[in-house]
């Protein structure tokens, strides 16, 4: 189905296309700056969405019999089926129904790019979002976090950290006056 030299240019032209259809969208809601402020958005989450998807494919080839590519087309697929998939997704307006659009995108961007029966897909699919949750949640709670994990306040601070706390005579509540 897919010749050797289309395992590149294949994902490129898939991450390209899913470029432009996440542009257009933002670019027909809000203008040319929302639409490089889209694009630049996406390529941006692709710093977490690769090595997710990266992640996915080795945990998933250990427990299939399933050859890998190189890295770099791995990562290149990956690129080119998440974009994709949110390029079309931003098309849907209803947020089911574009949630639904994204995950048939990435099931048969998987099934296709990487040549797999259907329940292998699946896996694949169910590993990559695993690791794309994971991946984000630890960057949103210990890596961007504000706060230092390690927090030199005192214990009686943090035990009274709300302001509501010191407001007993409106049950906890602020008074509007």
């Amino acid at each position: 189905m897919l010749r050797s030299g289309s395992h590149r240019t294949v994902p490129f032209q898939m991450l390209l296309f899913g470029l432009v259809l996440i542009g257009a969208e933002a670019y027909q809601e809000a203008g040319k700056q929302a639409a490089e402020f889209a694009v630049k958005g996406s390529l941006q989450k692709l710093l977490i969405q690769v090595p997710a998807g990266l992640i996915a494919v080795f945990i998933a080839s250990r427990f299939m019999d399933v050859d890998v590519d190189p890295l770099h087309v791995i990562a290149l697929k990956v690129a080119g089926i998440t974009v994709l998939a949110e390029g079309v997704a931003c098309w849907v307006p209803v947020p089911f129904f574009s949630m639904m659009a994204e995950l048939t995108v990435m099931l048969i961007g998987f099934f296709w790019l990487f040549e797999l029966s259907k329940w292998e897909t699946y896996f694949l699919v169910l590993l990559n979002f695993a690791a794309l949750f994971g991946t984000r949640y630890v960057v949103d709670n210990y890596m961007s976090s504000p706060r230092s994990f390690w927090s030199t306040s005192s214990p009686a601070g943090r035990r009274n950290a709300s302001p509501r706390a010191h407001n007993r005579s409106s049950g906890g509540l602020i008074r509007i006056e």
